[in-house]
Formats: structure tokens, C-alpha cells, sequence
């Protein structure tokens, strides 16, 4: 081997290294996948809030905060970004720091919900249908995840699936 094709290998190899080391230091995506009725669900807005700590997520899932704690969630949560799924109902951020988060999305169903539908819990979410047509004919729905830690090493997925 000479010495050109041995710098070469070592250039090559220690490329290649770094390209592994930067995909490692890379944080995941935070994603999910929504979906009704086995359908995805592709005209929705997906919202990423973001806490300033556990604390302040706590405050956001109490049932009726006190004035103090309501102000001090409105210091606290943060409107982080926006997604729209793609035709598989997949959706995604990126370039998050690890921390504190909740997505929530809005979309509109077509069939009116029974009273009984009209709010539940999804797995890790709840969900809300409004009970009148909107502009456009539908009915507003929102769902909302319960805050959780995203570290940006491990896989967090947001997964919503409802068979109402």
C-alpha cells in the first residue's frame, strides 16, 4: 500500500467516523402517526408546546389550577412549533432540546359525534368534538397529549389512533 492510498483509507475511515459520531450526537425526531378509523388523519394542524420544567407540566394536567398557578403556566408553556401530516398521517419536529413537551392537533370529522363521544380519553390523549358544524360543514376536533419528557436520544413517539 502506498502511502497516498494509505492517508486515503485513514481519510476515508475517520470520515466515516465522524459522519457516525455526528448521526449519534443528532437528537431524534419527536414524530407521530394519526389516525381515525384505521384512516390517516392528513388535513390536521399538529401544535408542540413546550414547559420550562416538570413542574410547570404538572400545573398544565390539574383539573382546576389556582389563579397562581394558571399565571404562572402562562409564563411557563411555550408555543413551540406547528406541523401538518403528510398522506400517511405522519408528522414530525425536529432540532428539539431535550425537555418537557405536549402536542395537540385540531382536525375537522364529518359525521356529527353522539353525545356520549363528545369528550374521552385516547390512550394518552384526550379528546374533544365540538358539538356544532363549522364554515366549512364539519365538526371541530381536538386532541391533547399529556405532557411528557423528551430526551432527543431515545424515540418518543406521538402516535394517535381513535376508533370513534
Amino acid at each position: 500500500m502506498t502511502f497516498t492510498t494509505k492517508t486515503l483509507a485513514l481519510a476515508l475511515f475517520l470520515l466515516t467516523r465522524l459522519g457516525v459520531v455526528a448521526a449519534e450526537d443528532q437528537p431524534t425526531p419527536l414524530r407521530g402517526v394519526l389516525k381515525e378509523k384505521g384512516q390517516p388523519i392528513v388535513d390536521a394542524a399538529v401544535f408542540l408546546q413546550s414547559f420550562d420544567d416538570e413542574r410547570c407540566a404538572r400545573i398544565f394536567t390539574t383539573q382546576r389550577p389556582s389563579r397562581k398557578s394558571q399565571e404562572r403556566l402562562d409564563r411557563c408553556l411555550h408555543d413551540v412549533s406547528t406541523a401538518v401530516p403528510d398522506s400517511r398521517g405522519y408528522y414530525e419536529f425536529t432540532g428539539l432540546k431535550p425537555g418537557w413537551y405536549a402536542v395537540h392537533f385540531l382536525w375537522n370529522i364529518s359525521e356529527k359525534p353522539s353525545p356520549s363521544q363528545s369528550a374521552f380519553k385516547e390512550g394518552h390523549w384526550g379528546v374533544i368534538y365540538a358539538g356544532k358544524k363549522d364554515s366549512t360543514g364539519k365538526y371541530d376536533t381536538m386532541a391533547q397529549n399529556f405532557p411528557f419528557y423528551y430526551s432527543g436520544k431515545n424515540d418518543a413517539p406521538r402516535d394517535f389512533e381513535t376508533q370513534h
